[in-house]
């Protein structure tokens, strides 16, 4: 069993005594919000790049070892800033997204919740990643299936770029640990799971070293994140009803929260190699169009 840590009120359980008791002495005393302490330490983390597997420590950068760089043979690439209504993004549209901007190693998922409209942040996220050089596609938690029989085909090819990040608002934070432990069991590993308030009880197996989950409990469901009996790596489980602003349809875009997830996810990719960069077929098409 890996570290299940969980931050109620400000104050961390799971962990040594000394990081839990700061917390809690700070939120004591009046100082900055609790909350906001949980940030910076997460955020502390995700820049120091490491991650607590098991007692072990691995580097969290990820090269693209394993990754050919070899160009698919799908004859579109979508772009998906491009697109005029980001609700009908599909899986085939998932799948044929255009690479030619990316400059990071990793592929990053996050997924809507029920009717996309609540999840804006997730496709703020997506936006702000793009724009940084990451492969991130941004769609709604019924498209996860098909995705992940992409990325498993692909693995077998040697053309996935890892690490694989998985980032999941309400049914789409439900969604985040199956898409995870679906992609394990095909031997595609993911190096981190975000979730953004799910509805139900998630867990999740060894092929996820760390998950994070911002939630607000449920009164008649626990709606946190645990380990299965083979689970090694980290889980934290963080309350965020210290800030009563925080509701069911706005934690996923709380920019403390967001900047948390996008430092991760820069902390665990890193640049590519100029041959590395990966390209669909649509945009070696249109290079050689343009010659």
């Amino acid at each position: 069993m890996g570290n299940i840590i969980s931050i109620e009120n400000g104050v961390i359980s799971g962990l040594g005594s000394g990081l839990g008791s700061g917390l809690e002495s700070n939120s004591r005393q009046g100082g900055k919000s609790p909350l906001k302490s949980v940030m910076r330490l997460l955020l502390a983390g995700s820049l120091a790049g490491t991650l607590v597997l098991g007692g072990c420590a691995t580097s969290g950068s990820s090269s693209s070892a394993g990754f050919s760089g070899r160009v698919s043979d799908r004859a579109v690439g979508i772009d998906f800033d491009r697109i005029k209504d980001i609700d009908e993004i599909g899986p085939v549209d998932v799948i044929n997204r255009s690479r030619g901007n990316v400059t990071r190693t990793g592929e990053v998922y996050l997924m809507r919740g029920l009717a996309n409209v609540f999840s804006r942040g997730i496709d703020k996220m997506a936006r702000d990643l793009r724009e940084s050089g990451v492969d991130a596609a941004n769609f709604s938690y019924t498209s996860w299936k098909p995705v992940a029989d992409d990325i498993i085909a692909r693995a077998a090819r040697k053309e996935v770029s890892y690490p694989v990040i998985i980032i999941g608002h309400s049914l789409g934070a439900n969604e985040s640990s199956k898409f995870a432990n679906y992609l394990e069991k095909n031997k595609v590993k993911v190096a981190l799971v975000v979730a953004f308030d799910p509805v139900e009880t998630g867990k999740v197996g060894p092929g996820s070293p760390e998950v994070i989950n911002y939630y607000l409990p449920k009164q008649k469901t626990d709606n946190r994140i645990l380990a299965n009996e083979d689970f090694r790596g980290k889980i934290t489980n963080i309350n965020v009803t210290v800030d009563e602003t925080i509701t069911h349809t706005n934690v996923e875009k709380n920019p403390e929260f967001q900047a948390a997830t996008i430092s991760k996810v820069m902390a665990l990719t890193s640049k590519l190699k100029s041959d590395k960069r990966t390209r669909s077929q649509n945009d070696i098409m249109v290079e050689a169009m343009q010659k």
